[in-house]
């Protein structure tokens, strides 16, 4: 028996190429997409832009619900109507108060007042009494106030010296005598 000659061997299937038979493009980097045409890239410009509209608007929502809030408000009852809320400001940082210092001095007669500031010391007379307030960076260097009676008085003088420091007295000294001498050390703050 002898096979019969219209038979044809099978044949292998048709090779498809893996990029589609379209050649390709070398035209940008290793054949990649263009960054414009990539659904990540349009992603970001969706989000980047509804960002700045939405950062745009709230500072126009505020002034919309402020001004909606004063017109209900004027147009409500007296007994429910609503204080309109102001916008929170950020809590800026609080300055240091400047210390303030006042020197006291009393003297039943004459008496000196010396005040010692940075290693200096300067001096005043008076009668009866004297006072100097210091503010800021002079009142920092001061530290202490003296106060003498007239030497040439006699024994029956009183002296005094205060050191107020923002209002409150810190420090008091009494002396007596034609000689007697009160000294009030001011506190370090």
């Amino acid at each position: 028996m002898t096979a019969p000659n219209n038979v044809t061997p099978p044949t292998p299937p048709a090779q498809v190429p893996v990029d589609g038979g379209q050649p390709r493009r070398h035209d940008n980097k290793q054949g990649k997409k263009p960054l414009y045409k990539r659904w990540w890239f349009w992603l970001i410009v969706v989000l980047v832009v509804l960002g700045v509209v939405g950062s745009t608007q709230s500072g126009d929502d505020t002034a919309t619900s402020a001004s909606t809030e004063s017109s209900t408000s004027q147009t409500a009852t007296p007994e429910k109507s609503e204080k309109p809320t102001e916008p929170t400001k950020p809590a800026e940082p609080a300055k240091p108060a400047e210390k303030t210092i006042e020197l006291q001095a009393t003297a039943t007669g004459n008496g000196t007042a010396m005040i010692w500031e940075n290693g200096s010391s300067s001096s005043q007379q008076f009668s009866g009494s004297w006072s100097k307030t210091y503010t800021g960076d002079e009142a920092k260097d001061l530290t202490m106030l003296s106060v003498t009676g007239d030497i040439m008085g006699d024994n029956n003088q009183q002296v005094s010296c205060k050191v107020i420091v923002d209002g409150q007295e810190k420090v008091s000294k009494d002396a007596s005598g034609s000689a007697g001498t009160a000294t009030c050390n001011v506190p370090l703050f």
